[in-house]
């Protein structure tokens, strides 16, 4: 399945960009549609931990997220389960000259029925909806350290 994929560079080390994107709970300060998550699951953050999260579009969405990556300092993922199937999400930390490059990555694993019929859809909107969330996310970390 094709993945779909954004980029951006900010200002900020990348230990401070990875500790931000890989804590779950700080995901509705950036994300769209009103994003709420709680964490399931006890303990740090470790592969297997578990979040619900609930967001308004198109009417109330609830997820299942699962950590299925954690590299620390360079890659945090996780599977999302919900109304559009399975969804693996992963952001990848790197240093770079002028700070970090964050990438931001989603791959349908498994698509529900309405996906396959609003496919067409998403193809056209997840591109820009990880773009905006890259930016979010920049914008927040330059705010804090400037």
């Amino acid at each position: 399945m094709k993945t779909f994929e954004a980029e951006t560079t900010i200002s900020t080390p990348a230990q401070t960009v990875f500790d931000y994107v890989s804590d779950f709970t700080k995901h509705g300060e950036w994300a769209g549609h009103g994003l709420q998550v709680t964490k399931d699951s006890d303990g740090p953050v470790a592969i297997g931990s578990t979040y619900s999260t609930v967001a308004k579009q198109f009417g109330t969405q609830r997820e299942h997220s699962t950590v299925t990556e954690l590299e620390p300092g360079r890659v945090f993922g996780w599977d999302s389960k919900g109304a559009l199937g399975t969804v693996h999400h992963r952001f990848t930390v790197a240093a770079a000259d002028s700070g970090t490059t964050l990438t931001k990555s989603a791959e349908f694993l498994d698509r529900s029925f309405l996906a396959k019929m609003t496919s067409w859809k998403i193809s056209r909107g997840l591109p820009a909806g990880l773009q905006a969330d890259v930016e979010k996310i920049k914008g927040r970390l330059e705010s804090r350290s400037g």
